[in-house]
């Protein structure tokens, strides 16, 4: 068997292992997309529950509302910083999916390229098999 077809079933796995790894990526940046929106949201609500404190404040409160606002705010707050951490696990694990899934393509493109030259240098020896042939056709018809 000529060394680019032993190489085939080399490649597929590597091009499955590659492919598993752009899916696992993907995965991974739809997680942080959706982690970045829970923080953005809790931000947002954060923000709004601020302003609804100060307008209330404005019109005049009691120590126990005061009170429930600054712990509901501290609880916001506590929150916030839980899932920054949560964004931030995701970053890196998006990154390190990132780093493996450029090294299963960097494995998979040099099994391409070994397999292409390869394929040029059989074909290189076909082709002058075929001359070969060609020319001692011509020399036996000659002597003929």
């Amino acid at each position: 068997m000529v060394p680019s077809k032993r190489l085939q079933p080399v490649k597929r796995v590597a091009e499955s292992r590659e492919n598993d790894a752009a899916r696992e990526l993907g995965h991974s940046q739809k997680r942080m997309r959706d982690q970045e929106a829970k923080l953005d949201d809790l931000r947002r609500y954060h923000q709004e529950y601020l302003e609804r404190f100060e307008t209330t404040a404005r019109q005049g409160m009691s120590a126990n509302q005061m009170q429930e606002y600054r712990v509901f705010l501290e609880k916001l707050d506590a929150a916030i910083r839980e899932q920054e951490k949560v964004v931030l696990a995701s970053k890196s694990e998006c990154v390190s999916r990132k780093e493996q899934w450029k090294e299963k393509r960097v494995r998979t493109q040099a099994l391409g390229k070994v397999m292409d030259r390869f394929k040029s240098a059989e074909l290189k020896v076909k082709e002058k098999r075929e001359q070969d042939e060609t020319d001692d056709r011509s020399q036996r018809g000659r002597r003929d």
